[in-house]
C-alpha cells in the first residue's frame, strides 16, 4: 500500500508530526512518501526573514508534491498550520488544483487523514482539521481520524486531538513539537496504514 503525506510547514512542526506519522505508518508495512506544497511567500520576504529563511532551509531536501500523483496513491494525509482557524493559504492553493482529479473520481475510496498546529493552545487547530477534511469529502475519500486509539490524547496538555494529530509550536514558534504529540501522530500513522490495508487487500 502506498501513502503520501503532503503538508505545509513554515517552522518546521508540520515537518516533524510528518515523518511521526510517516514512522507509524512503516511500521504496518506502508510505503510512505514525504512531500511539500509548494511555498507561497515571495523569496525576497523569505529571505528577509531569519525564521522564515530556517524553516525553509530545514526542508529544502524534501520534495514538492504535484497535484495528478494523489491518484497514485491509496492513502493520502494533509497537514497545514492553523491560520485563523483554516488552512495556510499555500495547503489551500495545492488542494483547489485538485478539480481535474475530482472530475474524473480519481481520489474516491482512498484514505484520507489530516494534522495541523498552532502557536497557542486554542489556536484554532480542531477548526483547521475540520475545515481540511471538507475538500476529502467532496472527492469521495474514506476519512479515518486519530479517534482516542491513543490514550494520550485524553490527557495530553499540548497538542493532539480525536480529529487528528497536532502540536502547539508556542510563542515565537520557539517550542519543539513535544513526546506527547509525536506519539499521537505515530499511532496516527499506524492506524491510517491498518484500516488502508484492510481497505486495499485483495
Amino acid at each position: 500500500m502506498r501513502m503520501l503525506i503532503v503538508y505545509y510547514s513554515t517552522f518546521g512542526h508540520m515537518y516533524e508530526l510528518a515523518k511521526e506519522i510517516a514512522a507509524g505508518a512503516k511500521e504496518v508495512g506502508a510505503d510512505v512518501k514525504i512531500k511539500r506544497v509548494p511555498e507561497l511567500v515571495p523569496t525576497s520576504i523569505v529571505e528577509s526573514r531569519p525564521r522564515l529563511k530556517a524553516g525553509v532551509e530545514l526542508q529544502k531536501d524534501v520534495p514538492v508534491a504535484e497535484v495528478a500523483e494523489l491518484a497514485d496513491y491509496d492513502a493520502i494525509v494533509f497537514g497545514s498550520p492553523t491560520r485563523y482557524g483554516n488552512m495556510a493559504a499555500q495547503m489551500k492553493n495545492f488542494i483547489d488544483q485538485t478539480g481535474p482529479l475530482w472530475a474524473k473520481g480519481k481520489l474516491v475510496n482512498k484514505v484520507g487523514g489530516v494534522f495541523s498546529g498552532s502557536s497557542s493552545m486554542h489556536g484554532g487547530q480542531e477548526t483547521t482539521l475540520i475545515t481540511m477534511m471538507i475538500p476529502l469529502m467532496h472527492h469521495g475519500m474514506i476519512i479515518v481520524p486519530a479517534g482516542y486509539v491513543s490514550p494520550e490524547v485524553d490527557t495530553t496538555q499540548s497538542g493532539g486531538t480525536p480529529y487528528g494529530p497536532t502540536a502547539v509550536a508556542g510563542a515565537e514558534s520557539m517550542r519543539p513539537v513535544d513526546q506527547v504529540e509525536r506519539k499521537i501522530a505515530r499511532d496516527f500513522g499506524r492506524r491510517i496504514a491498518e484500516i488502508t490495508k484492510l481497505l486495499t487487500r485483495p
